[in-house]
């Protein structure tokens, strides 16, 4: 069940009436229902495995909270977790990899048995969230609650399939209100449910199918400098929306139900360095590396060589956080050298805070990351080279986007700029809402949903982080 779907449309409202005409003590119990009716429409099986993950994760919380000796226990619950992510979505790449270096040095023939699993929605995300709870007990920070409570924030509908990564601490305080129904809250849900399905269908998925070209021209060996260039900016736009969409439909949709969700995004191609780059940039996965990846690797309270170790392995593991594959790994890399040698830089040369220093950083932080989309979106080694190949100036073939696609990815992204620089200044002219009753907003949300819906093309329905 998609977001920008018609089955969500009656999903939603259904479950929201559900969730408000039950007594108080009941409306966890709807919630959970939902949710797992929300997962099951994809598949029955993973749902039920999710129950038992969540299961399994209170326990491991109960443990820990009343154990003595509780370092071993955290590792091994963790150990756990891991292993079930790595099982459905890493097994098969080390194999394979592995297999294909003993091939390569000892000219043998290894063809390993693969699991072939189909990688269940969400497998990284609640995986993340299982493990923040499970070390923030272990700190102390967070307090066993009831296993209704921690049910919920586990299998919670709107963040389930693609965060953002929740924080139990953070979660709970809008299960204390839920006794009453906040009408502004709810009003800013469908705004944000709007906004969403806009940036997702009339943007995202038009940015598509020329991200879809440009990258085939790469993988076929030859693609033009400006196209290049055009591709991956048209990607960085495509990915964006697509994803603030989707985060902009799951907070709207926790909203409506009285749950307040962390934003994920904050203007993040206004990062005037790589290091605030990702400040802006899902935020819930660079703040929950940070606390328990850099962090506990020691941070940047080390020797430079150790600091610079750690952002490496951090974000590589951001990399393969968000696919098996090398090229993932490479684009993770790529990230952690680059911040490693900012932080070096950083702490031998001191700079005067300028304007003309915030543009050069802005500018080289965007070519940056424009460059290291190129591992992120292309499926091989060989595209990505040839991509950057491309973008370095040595690009080879005729175009393979028209002036009309390449107008309109300028256009847009010119017009994103705009709006962020305009909003960060306050120049721009806020327009009241009006004052509607909650059935006309739900009418309205449901226009919008519907239009959307129709005017989505076809082939590219589905959110691009659903594949993480």
């Amino acid at each position: 069940m998609l977001f920008n779907s018609l089955a969500y449309l009656i999903f939603l409202p259904t479950a929201w009436v559900a969730f408000w005409a039950v007594p108080v003590r009941r409306r966890l119990d709807v919630m959970l229902v939902s949710s797992y009716v929300f997962y099951a429409s994809w598949s029955v099986p993973y749902a039920a495995m999710i129950f038992g993950l969540v299961v399994v994760n209170y326990v491991f919380g109960l443990i820990l909270a009343r154990a003595a000796q509780r370092r071993p226990l955290l590792a091994a619950f963790i150990a756990f977790d891991v292993a079930v992510l790595g099982i459905f979505k890493y097994f098969d790449f080390f194999l394979t990899s592995a297999a294909g270096a003993a091939n390569a040095l000892f000219s043998a023939d290894l063809q390993p048995h693969l699991l072939a699993l189909v990688l269940p929605l969400g497998i990284s995300f609640f995986t993340f969230e299982f493990i923040h709870y499970l070390v923030d007990i272990y700190r102390g920070d967070v307090p066993v609650h009831s296993f209704t409570k921690f049910h919920v924030f586990a299998a919670f509908f709107p963040t389930q399939i693609a965060g953002p990564i929740k924080r139990f601490q953070q979660f709970v305080p809008s299960l204390a209100t839920l006794g009453s129904f906040d009408a502004d809250l709810a009003k800013e849900g469908l705004w944000l449910i709007g906004r969403g399905l806009v940036k997702k269908v009339l943007l995202g998925d038009r940015l598509a199918p020329w991200v879809n070209d440009g990258v085939r021209a790469a993988a076929d060996g030859a693609i033009g400098t400006n196209d290049a260039w055009i591709t991956m900016l048209a990607f960085a736009l495509q990915v964006y929306f697509d994803f603030s969409g989707y985060t902009d439909i799951a907070r709207g949709s926790a909203a409506l139900f009285g749950f307040r969700i962390p934003i994920n995004f904050d203007m993040p191609y206004l990062a005037t360095s790589l290091a605030d780059f990702w400040r802006r940039w899902h935020i819930s996965l660079s703040s929950w590396l940070r606390d328990y990846i850099y962090f506990p690797l020691g941070g940047s309270r080390r020797p430079m060589a150790i600091v610079m170790l750690n952002l490496l392995i951090t974000f590589v593991v951001a990399g393969l956080w968000h696919g098996a594959a090398w090229h993932y790994a490479a684009f993770g890399a790529m990230w952690g050298i680059g911040l490693g040698l900012q932080h070096f830089l950083r702490s031998r040369i001191a700079l005067p805070a300028s304007r003309a220093l915030s543009v050069g950083g802005w500018l080289f932080t965007m070519v940056f990351y424009l460059a290291s989309l190129a591992f992120f979106r292309c499926p091989d080694f060989d595209a990505a080279g040839v991509m950057l190949r491309a973008m370095a100036g040595q690009g080879i073939g005729a175009g393979t986007l028209s002036v009309r696609g390449s107008l309109f990815v300028i256009g847009t992204a010119a017009a994103l700029m705009l709006t962020w620089l305009t909003s960060r200044r306050a120049w721009s002219v806020r327009v009241p809402l009006p004052r509607l009753s909650p059935i006309a907003w739900g009418a309205a949300a449901s226009t919008v949903i519907v239009i959307a819906s129709l005017a989505a093309p076809a082939g590219s329905e589905a959110f691009f982080y659903f594949q993480f």
